[in-house]
């Protein structure tokens, strides 16, 4: 990760990271240091969603303004971890269903066991042994578009 991060950073802020990478941009809440985090990204009922058991995750605890670069364009956004289990392993049910197993761990980066679609219990179960999280992104308006829409609502 030490030689592809760089790499991954300059091609996402280029905007050639495609429709799968996106970089994170935060401060950590105990270090206080800048990041630029790469991660690769679904789009989940319309909602950019990163799968991570990494640590970093646990910055975004109880949601988190912070910036993204999507598709080369860096904007404000409101991140949210989801850990809880079952919700986790309702949404890694779907994906295995709509993408098939094979399809699935691959895209994923998940390790499937069994030759089949593993079970919601089998799912939930994984989950709480080896934590993976999903970190949700809502893009936020700009400054000047949130003036504008609440100078359009007061002369309602």
């Amino acid at each position: 990760m030490r030689l592809i991060d760089p790499l991954m950073r300059r091609l996402v802020g280029r905007g050639r990271g495609g429709d799968q990478i996106l970089l994170l941009h935060y401060v950590g809440r105990r270090s206080g240091r800048r990041f630029e985090v790469p991660a690769g990204y679904h789009l989940i009922d319309d909602v950019v969603s990163v799968f991570t058991n990494s640590g970093w995750r646990h910055n975004f605890a109880g949601g988190r303004d912070i910036e993204v670069t999507l598709r080369g364009v860096r904007q404000p956004a409101h991140v949210v971890l989801c850990d809880g289990s079952d919700e986790v392993a309702d949404i890694y049910e779907r994906l295995i269903t709509e993408l098939g197993v094979d399809r699935a761990a691959w895209r994923l980066g998940l390790r499937i066991n069994v030759d089949r679609a593993p079970t919601h219990d089998e799912l939930r179960d994984a989950v709480q042994r080896s934590g993976p999280s999903i970190v949700r992104i809502y893009p936020q308006p700009p400054p000047s578009q949130l003036a504008a829409e609440e100078r359009q609502a007061g002369s309602s």
